[in-house]
């Protein structure tokens, strides 16, 4: 009978340990749960401050840029303000568009504006032979006629094959 309350005992304090044991497991996973979850709110605030400071870093740019959009604009405003022509130039720059394509049309030559304004660039359609003639000629070296030498030489030779094309009337 003493072994049996031996055992009793024994079992009771085996039951007690469990019990003690499950109660501690349970504490320390609850502990843990919370431990990330505070991890993960500490993670997070974080990401949370940094993005405030981003957001607050592209709030003082988009200010900035829009002051200096605003000095931009008031500046274009102010030079729209100033620049007008006058109905002569006005005149004189349609009579000049005009005088250009007619030139382009009777003579077959197209002049390539981005070139530097000492060298006659383009390129001369011939009508004839199908085919575009390109030229560069430095004006301040080459003769004054050296663009229309090269027209005639281009121009002259489908004259000739038309005028042989030509009935006599």
């Amino acid at each position: 009978m003493a072994v049996e309350i031996k055992d009793q005992l024994y079992l009771k304090a085996v039951d007690e340990l469990d019990a003690f044991c499950k109660r501690l497991d349970e504490k320390i996973d609850k502990e843990q749960q919370q431990l990330k979850a505070c991890k993960k709110k500490t993670e997070f605030e974080t990401k949370l401050a940094h993005e405030m400071k981003l957001n607050k870093d592209l709030t003082d740019r988009l200010a900035e840029l829009s002051r200096r959009g605003n000095e931009l604009d008031r500046v274009c405003a102010s030079f729209e303000s100033c620049l007008t022509i006058a109905d002569s130039d006005k005149t004189r720059l349609d009579n000049a568009k005009e005088a250009y394509q007619l030139a382009k049309e009777l003579t077959g030559i197209r002049l390539d504006f981005s070139a530097p304004s000492h060298i006659a660039k383009g390129y001369i359609k011939s009508e004839y032979h199908k085919q575009l003639h390109p030229f560069e000629i430095d004006m301040s070296t080459a003769d004054s006629n050296a663009l229309w030498n090269l027209l005639n030489t281009v121009v002259g030779s489908e004259r000739i094959h038309n005028d042989e094309n030509r009935p006599i009337n």
